[in-house]
């Protein structure tokens, strides 16, 4: 460090042997109580933890009182009651929970998120596979309804052949309309009159 008196210069942050910061001389600059270096003295840095440990556990380890107004309102404070009210009833702290129990509960979370996905994709699946068989019913009827289509018209065509065939081949003819109507009632019901 330069010693007083000195005209050179000292940059921002310069600092004399017992470790105070100094300025050049002629300087108006000053440092601003942030400037500091990060080299804090150890035992503000201590005593700074120490406020801080013990700030949550007076916040975590206050009682919860349950206060009453006179018009019979219910609020709930940590410490005294406000002005008006008066204390019904004190709960206990509540213990913050131990890393035992935060391991068990997210355990329980992840198998809850693991079991939710199973059963999703078990909707699915089931979903899919009603859809499958909804198309396949469908695909059946089409192709019954397309069969019962044919027939009838076999059907019909025969009827119309026995309406004018000769009497000659009338037996022949009535006998594929009863072959027809028969295939008919087998594979679609009863026949439309």
């Amino acid at each position: 460090m330069s010693a007083p008196g000195r005209s050179e210069a000292l940059g921002p942050g310069a600092r004399s042997a017992e470790g105070s910061p100094v300025s050049a001389p002629g300087r108006s600059e000053a440092l601003s109580p942030g400037a500091r270096s990060a080299e804090g003295s150890p035992v503000i840095t201590a005593l700074l933890f120490a406020a801080a440990v013990l700030a949550a556990q007076s916040a975590v380890a206050q009682e919860l009182q349950r206060c009453e107004g006179p018009d019979g309102k219910v609020s709930y404070a940590q410490g005294p009651c406000p002005d008006g009210t008066r204390a019904v009833r004190s709960l206990p702290p509540v213990e913050p929970p131990s890393s035992a129990d935060k391991k068990a509960a997210q355990q329980r979370a992840q198998q809850d998120v693991r079991n939710a996905a199973a059963l999703d994709r078990a909707r699915k699946a089931e979903e899919e596979r009603q859809a499958r068989e909804q198309a396949q019913a469908q695909a059946k009827l089409a192709k019954q309804e397309a069969h019962c289509g044919r027939l009838q018209s076999r059907l019909d065509a025969a009827r119309k052949e026995l309406a004018e065939a000769p009497a000659k081949n009338r037996a022949e003819v009535q006998r594929r309309v009863k072959r027809a109507e028969q295939l008919f009632v087998e594979d679609c019901g009863p026949l439309k009159p």
